[in-house]
């Protein structure tokens, strides 16, 4: 069993920390923390993150990301 905090996940997709604390709070699919350790610090499976990255291509995918964030929004009416 592997365990990623949010320091871990935030060099994953290439985000800050600040911006994986936001994804979490704003994003319904994200999964659960499995623990908090030390001083608040929130653990996820790593196995959670990976299922959870198959349907958010955005995360891996640098070019896509940049479309999703950046492009796809000047085309919706």
């Amino acid at each position: 069993m592997k365990l990623l905090g949010v320091a871990d996940l935030a060099k994953r997709w290439n985000y800050t920390k600040q911006g994986v604390h936001q994804k979490l709070k704003q994003d319904r699919s994200f999964p659960k923390p499995i623990a908090k350790i030390n001083s608040g610090i929130l653990v996820f499976l790593e196995s959670d993150i990976i299922a959870y990255e198959a349907n958010k291509k955005e995360l891996l995918d640098a070019d896509y990301k940049y479309w999703h964030t950046h492009i796809k929004w000047t085309f919706k009416k």
